[in-house]
C-alpha cells in the first residue's frame, strides 16, 4: 500500500480536502488500503493497471471509500479490462468483493469463479447479503464484469441494499454467455440501473423474492441477446424504461407485458427489433 501525496488537478477529480489517496497493486495492499481507510471522508484506492488477484472476499467496510481504476487512457468502457480484481484459481467459494457501506467503485473489472449455492452463487461483486438494507448509498460505474470462462453466473448480486446506482458499466460472456448482469432480491429500495451494455448474457437483470420494494428504475440500458428483465414471477414494483433490445418485444422479458404489470413492472418508451 502506498499512500499518494502532491496535487491532483481539480478538474479530475472531485476529492474532499481531507481524503488520503491510497494505491493498491496487489491482494495484501488492496486489503491494507481499505483498512486504513477514514471512514466517512471519501479517501480513495486507486487500482493500478494490471490485474489483482485475490484468495477471499476483499470486504469494503468503511463508508463513502472510493474504489477507482486508474485511467490509462482508453474507451471508459473497457477501463475495467485493465484495471481488474479476479479470484485466483483455488478461491471458488465467494464473489471478489463485498460491499456493505455507501461507497463508489469506478473503472474496475471484476472476474470470480463462485460456484456455491447462494443466491449470490457465481456473482463476482455482492453488493448487502446481510439480509439488511446496506449498502445505503452505493455507486457502481464505469465497470466490466467478463465471465472470461470461468465460474461466475452472475456480474452484481444486489441484496438488501438501497439507493444504489449501477451505470455505465459492460456485462459480457466472452466466450460463453452470463447467466445474468445484475441480480436483485431482498428488503430493497431505489434501485437505479441505466446506460449499462449487456452482450452475451441470458438475463440482463434477474429478480429473485423481495420482502419490500424494489422500486427499481431500469432505464437505457442495451441488451444484445438476451432478456432485458427476467422477474421470475416475482412481484416487484420497478420502471422499465427506453431500453434496447435486439429482440422482439415479446421475447425480451420472461412473461408479456400485461403478466408483468400485473407483478408491478411497469413500462414506457422500450424499443425492439425492427
Amino acid at each position: 500500500m502506498t499512500v499518494i501525496a502532491g496535487a491532483i488537478r481539480g478538474n479530475d477529480w472531485k476529492i474532499n480536502p481531507t481524503a488520503t489517496i491510497y494505491r493498491a497493486t496487489d491482494e495484501a495492499s488492496l486489503i491494507a488500503a481499505l483498512a486504513a481507510a477514514t471512514a466517512g471522508v471519501g479517501d480513495i484506492v486507486l487500482i493500478d493497471p494490471g490485474g489483482i488477484e485475490v484468495s477471499s472476499t476483499v470486504l469494503v467496510t468503511k463508508s463513502r471509500v472510493r474504489i477507482l481504476g486508474t485511467d490509462v487512457g482508453v474507451n471508459p468502457l473497457v477501463r475495467g479490462e485493465y484495471s481488474g480484481i479476479f479470484a485466483a484459481a483455488g478461491f471458488t467459494d465467494g464473489p471478489v468483493m463485498k460491499v456493505s457501506v455507501p461507497c463508489e467503485i469506478g473503472g474496475i473489472g471484476f472476474a470470480g469463479r463462485d460456484t456455491g449455492a447462494l443466491f449470490f452463487s457465481g456473482a463476482s461483486l455482492l453488493l448487502g447479503g446481510d439480509a439488511d438494507a446496506n449498502p445505503f448509498g452505493a455507486w457502481i460505474h464505469d465497470c466490466r464484469f467478463p465471465k472470461w470462462g470461468l465460474a461466475a453466473r452472475i456480474g452484481i448480486g444486489v441484496e438488501g441494499s438501497s439507493d444504489v446506482l449501477i451505470e455505465d458499466c459492460g456485462f459480457e460472456g466472452v466466450g460463453s454467455a452470463l447467466a445474468v448482469g445484475i441480480y436483485v432480491q431482498g428488503a430493497t429500495q431505489n434501485i437505479t440501473i441505466r446506460r449499462n451494455h449487456f452482450r452475451q448474457v441470458t438475463a440482463a437483470i434477474q429478480y429473485g423474492a423481495f420482502t419490500s420494494g424494489p422500486h427499481a428504475i431500469i432505464d437505457r440500458n442495451v441488451v444484445e441477446d438476451g432478456l432485458i428483465l427476467d422477474s421470475q414471477a416475482n412481484t416487484a414494483p420497478s420502471f422499465v424504461i427506453d431500453n434496447y433490445s435486439e429482440l422482439a418485444a415479446a421475447s425480451s422479458y420472461d412473461a408479456s407485458v400485461g403478466t408483468l404489470q400485473g407483478q408491478g413492472i411497469q413500462f414506457a418508451g422500450n424499443h425492439y427489433t425492427e
